[in-house]
């Protein structure tokens, strides 16, 4: 039976312990691969990174666009936008996914704003 010091007040202990039966302190430090991100995805950042996409891959058309076509990318421009705002408000995984979303949204619901009003 091999005995070991505490990490936090330097009390012997048992080497298989995990925390310190003295001050609770925890024996054994966790590597940052074994440490979860608690299961989360970045599911928020992707969707307003691919709506984003779409939105502007869509201003490349040349066809002219009925009024139901600007609502739907207008719709899909809107959701990007709040889908975006709430993983960056949220700090979820995936911020720079939702940034570039944002961004992308924002600017093509601009152009859709602006083919709306014409």
């Amino acid at each position: 039976m091999a005995m070991v010091f505490c990490r936090g007040c330097a009390h012997q202990l048992h080497e298989s312990a995990h925390t310190c039966p003295q001050c609770g302190a925890p024996q054994f430090a966790q590597s940052p691969d074994t440490q979860s991100t608690g299961g989360q995805t970045p599911w928020l950042g992707i969707t307003s990174l691919i709506l984003g996409i779409i939105c502007v891959l869509s201003l490349f058309d040349d066809s002219e666009w009925d009024s139901e076509t600007l609502l739907g990318l207008s719709f899909f421009a809107s959701v990007s936008l709040i889908t975006g705002t709430i993983s960056i408000s949220q700090k979820k995984t995936g911020n720079g996914l939702a940034i570039a979303g944002v961004v992308m949204s924002g600017v093509a619901l601009l152009c859709f704003i602006g083919l709306w009003t014409n």
